[in-house]
């Protein structure tokens, strides 16, 4: 496996999982912390985190679909900056938790963009990897 699709693969697959375990399946409540840090009432707080969950489940079938497109991984880049400084203003203790926000998405977003640097030879490898299949 190219180390393309290791990244974009795993970008889905954080999508995926963060839209599916701590918000469809719990709410965790970090999730639902961080919700009412900006005011909402508990029955909000685990209302915009379903939403939440099932757009990070729809945005990780992109990634996925929208295999040679740039915008999902810029959408991810920038998003994962974004997420990242909501988080460490409406609950900053969670930056000293043993899995954080702070890890987590900087490892996103470097995965992102190196998926993004790589989309430029992408017509190469796969011709490359084609050749190389028909040996």
């Amino acid at each position: 496996m190219s180390s393309y699709a290791l990244c974009r693969l795993s970008v889905a697959f954080v999508w995926l999982y963060h839209g599916l375990v701590p918000k469809l399946l719990g709410p965790h409540k970090d999730e639902l912390a961080m919700n009412m840090s900006v005011g909402l009432s508990i029955e909000h707080a685990e209302l915009l985190a379903k939403v939440g969950g099932v757009s990070e489940i729809l945005f990780s079938v992109a990634v996925v679909l929208f295999w040679t497109q740039r915008w999902p991984l810029v959408v991810t880049a920038v998003g994962m900056i974004i997420l990242l400084i909501f988080s460490l203003l409406a609950v900053p203790n969670l930056a000293m938790g043993a899995f954080n926000p702070v890890t987590t998405n900087l490892c996103v977003l470097i995965l992102s963009l190196v998926a993004l640097r790589q989309i430029e030879n992408l017509p190469e490898a796969t011709l490359a990897q084609n050749a190389e299949a028909s040996r």
